[in-house]
Formats: C-alpha cells, structure tokens, sequence
C-alpha cells in the first residue's frame, strides 16, 4: 500500500516536471530563435511478485506462468526540441539575420589574439570553448568587431583580397572573428589616391593665381580707362588715382557739351543717348584716341560719385594673396598652412573692398570701368572657391602622403569608417565608406550538426555541443546548411494551442496522482482503525 502512496509521489513530480516544459515553453513565445521542448513520460522499476515459468508437456505437467510485476512509478523519459526553423520576422537592421536552413552560428570569446584557428584542428568548437546560436541579432562594437547582443563574437572567414573590394576570395581554411577593415586598407577603394589629390590640389592652387592674375589686369585696365576718359574731356578730374576720382559735374558736362557740339554741327535739338555715344567715338579720335567707350545712357551726364577709399586697399592685398599662395610647396605634400590663412583672411578683405565701390555711371547705366570692377569681382570669388576647393584637396592630400600612423587597432583607432551593414545571402558581410564604394569585410559560417538533439543548452539561446551530438562541420552560408537573410530574425518555434492542450493533460494527470497518495492515505486510516 506504501508504494501506491510513493508512486502517486513519483506520479506528482514528473508531471510538475512536464509542466516546467510547458511553462518555459510559453514563457519564451517571444524569444528570438527559442526551440519548445517536448517532455515525454517512462515508467520506473518493477518488483517481481512471482517469476514466469516455462509449461511443460508431460504427463502431469502444468502449463506456463507469466510473472507479476508491480511498477514504482513514473519518471522522465526525455526532452527534445523542435529545430525545425521559426517563422522569419522582419527588422529594420541589416546586421539582424535570418538562417533559412538548419546551421548554426558560431559565437563565443576571443580565442587567442584573435588571427583565427585553423579548421583541420579537431573538435574546433568545444576545444576553442565557442557555442552555436540560431540568433542573428549582431551588432558592431567599438573596437570593429562584429558581436551579437551578448558581446559574443561572431566567427567566420577573412577577405584576402587587399582592399576589400573584392568578395572572390576568403580563407575557408581557418576562423577568426569578423572585423571592420583598418582605414588605410580601404582608402583607395572610389577614392582617389594621394598622388592624384595632389595633382588636383596643385592644379586648383594654380588656377586661382591665374584668376587673381587676371584681376589685376582687370583692375589695373579699369583704372587706365578711367585715366584716359579724363585725359580725353580735359583733366576735369582732380585726381589720376581710381580711389580718388571725382569730376565735376558742370566741368563734365561742359566737356561732352564740347565734343557733342563738334559732331552736332551747330544743330540745337536735344541730344539722345546714340547721339551721345556718337559724340564721344567722334570726340574720342580728336582727344588722343583713347579705347574708352561709354555705354549708351541718358541726353544729360549726371554727378559721378566717389569710389570707395577701400578701393585703395586692393593692390597691397592682391600682393599679399599671391605671395601666400607662393609658399605652396610645388611638390604638394606639404603646404604652409599659416600662409593659407593669411591669404584667405586678405581675400575677405578684397570682397569687402570690392563690394563697397560705387563706380561713375550715367543715368540708369554703368560704365565700362564699373564693369571691369565686376568683373574682377566675380573672378574673386571664383578664386575663393578654388582657393577652398584647394585646401580640401591638400589635407586630404597630406593626411594620405605624409601620415604613417594608423593609430591603435586594439582600442577601434584607424578602423575604416563604414555605415549601411548588409549580410548577403551567402554570408557576406558588405558595409559601406564614407563615398558610396562597398566595402567586403569578410563571411560569416555557419556550422552543421549530426545530432542537433545532443546539444546542450545554456543562457542566452545558445548551444554547447554535448557527447552525443556527434560531428560538427563549419560550412560557408548559402549551401547545405542553408542561406542568411538579411533584415529578418527567427521566431520562436513555440505552438501555444499544443502547449495549451499539454497543460490541461499535464493538469489533470497531476491531480490524478495526488488522488492516488489521497485514497492510499484513506486506506492506511482504516487499516490503523481495526484495532478499534
């Protein structure tokens, strides 16, 4: 009678062990890559309360016997999980990753100093202490390396290629944990290379002293013309120098007055501007045929008005700009940095200078001198944005001439800087550079396993393989052990209506067995009550 009472015992905890499964099946609806366990029940020891016999034929003989067995109980007979693949679900991250297929990840700490081990070694993942994982949910950290969100690191196979612009060649021979490529690996993939910035930057310097060569003449033949319009009306004006200019207007008038009235002839209608024009190109041949031309305006001149005494400020800087941009060295690998500054701290005060000219003009019109003006301030500015243009060029330059440190690769100095991470379905792990060119880091592998269910499970959904999960082999993405899906995770292979039905069979079995120890317990009472 005892042993009903211990068998409803053994009855009760194998279903509370049944519902553990179920529990943490349920619990677990919403993990990433979680697989449900499925409990299943075996009776325990029997004891022989009589052995078999064999019959016997013979005259006087008795036929054979059939033992009686009376079972203890019932105790776990084993849990297994479904690995068959979660439903893929959509992410927005390009390093969150799907695996369409039965492989594995290979995850876990860095082992040795991270160049990788070699394949042929045996027993790869339990000896090198790395665990299998079904969930791609990866991250870069700040040292480059490629982890998941345990900080595990993610094993696969290194580009070989020399700039990493090429996805035709990785080294299937070894694992090692997949790192973001160092700058200067990279810097030459869409970029131009140090020789060709400094060509463009030299080509952009000499540009600009051009430019600010032209200006000079602009502004020189502008203060020529002005010079040659007052030698042709008479030295109306008190001052040769363009700053100064100034003229009269009566003076001035009386000037054109004067060549008007050599062309006129003695007529006394109002002059229209093309007679005007017509005057000064008749008057300009009688008055030292000079190349100035006014341009087409009104009958009457009006008061031309000063020109600013920044104006004057414009030669020194000219000189000063020029001389600076001289110092640039013709090799272009180095540069006086300082003397950029100065010339662009000159070159703003050209702007100014130019910009707060006011130029002779006639009504409603300017001259050809105010034109000139405008021009030379148009190429100012060109010369400006070349004059940018090239200090861009030059520091770009110079960091890939003359800059030989790479910085400490162990702290996440010197690593390329790449955005956009993509997992190809092949494992390929792809980012992007700072203009636009792909950049191939390396593959991550997936691992293959004999026995799926004779691994071993730890924390955080991963698997350690166990004595009786028989050979694991490291595969390439895209093949037998199936292709990676960027921009999904898997998930939870969990059926709720099943873990529902379990829980009600669970349910009512344990109340079964906690009426087998009730009953046995009621039998023992009338037992002890016989002696009444």
């Amino acid at each position: 009678m005892v042993k009903s009472m211990f068998a409803g015992v053994a009855g009760l905890r194998t279903h509370q062990a049944k519902m553990d499964v179920i529990g943490n099946n349920i619990a677990n609806v919403n993990t990433w890559g979680f697989k449900a366990g499925t409990m299943s029940f075996k009776d325990t020891m029997y004891m022989n309360t009589s052995s078999s016999s064999k019959g016997s034929t013979a005259a006087g003989g008795y036929g054979g016997t059939n033992a009686n067995q009376v079972g203890y109980g019932v105790t776990t007979g084993s849990i297994t999980y479904d690995f068959s693949m979660g439903s893929p679900s959509p992410s927005a991250r390009g390093l969150d990753c799907y695996i369409d297929g039965t492989g594995f990840y290979i995850v876990g700490p860095m082992v040795g100093d991270g160049e990788g081990f070699s394949l042929e070694e045996s027993d790869v993942i339990s000896s090198k202490g790395l665990s299998l994982s079904r969930v791609g949910k990866f991250t870069v950290d700040n040292q480059g390396y490629l982890v998941d969100d345990s900080g595990n690191y993610i094993y696969g196979f290194s580009n070989t290629s020399s700039d990493y612009s090429s996805g035709e060649s990785f080294d299937t021979t070894s694992l090692k944990p997949l790192r973001i490529p160092m700058e200067s690996d990279v810097a030459t993939i869409g970029n131009k290379t140090a020789a060709e910035r400094v060509n463009e930057a030299r080509k952009a310097l000499e540009e600009a002293r051009a430019n600010l060569s032209k200006l000079n003449l602009e502004m020189g033949k502008a203060r020529e013309e002005y010079i040659a319009a007052d030698k042709a009306y008479g030295d109306k004006s008190t001052s040769l120098d363009i700053k100064t200019l100034t003229t009269n207007r009566d003076d001035a008038k009386t000037a054109m007055e004067k060549a008007y009235a050599e062309w006129l002839d003695g007529k006394n209608d109002p002059a229209h501007a093309d007679d005007l024009k017509n005057a000064y190109d008749t008057a300009r041949t009688a008055y030292e045929k000079t190349v100035y031309k006014l341009i087409v305006g009104q009958a009457e001149l009006r008061a031309p008005k000063t020109l600013a005494d920044n104006a004057s400020k414009m030669p020194g800087v000219w000189d000063a700009y020029e001389a600076a941009l001289a110092t640039y060295n013709a090799s272009g690998t180095t540069t006086d940095k300082e003397a950029l500054d100065t010339a662009r701290k000159e070159l703003d005060e050209l702007q100014s200078a130019l910009s707060k000219i006011e130029p002779d003009s006639l009504e409603g019109k300017r001259d050809t001198a105010n034109q000139a003006v405008k021009k030379a301030e148009a190429m100012v500015k060109a010369a400006e944005n070349e004059v940018t243009k090239a200090e861009n060029n030059l520091e770009a330059a110079m960091k890939d001439s003359t800059s030989t440190e790479v910085g400490n690769a162990d702290a996440g100095e010197g690593l390329a800087k790449l955005t956009n991470y993509a997992v190809q379905q092949d494992g390929t792990l792809v980012g992007s550079s700072e203009n636009g060119a792909t950049v191939i880091i390396g593959k991550i592998a997936l691992a293959g396993v004999q026995n799926v269910n004779g691994l071993e499970k730890t924390s955080g959904y991963y698997y350690v393989p166990g004595s009786n999960a028989g050979n694991i082999s490291i595969y390439e993405a895209g093949g037998v052990q199936g292709r990676i899906m960027g921009n999904y995770l898997e998930m939870a292979k969990v059926d709720l209506a099943t873990e529902m039905t379990d829980m009600i069979t669970t349910q009512r079995g344990f109340q079964a067995n906690s009426k087998i120890i009730t009953v046995t317990d009621q039998m023992l009472e009338e037992l002890v009550n016989i002696k009444r």
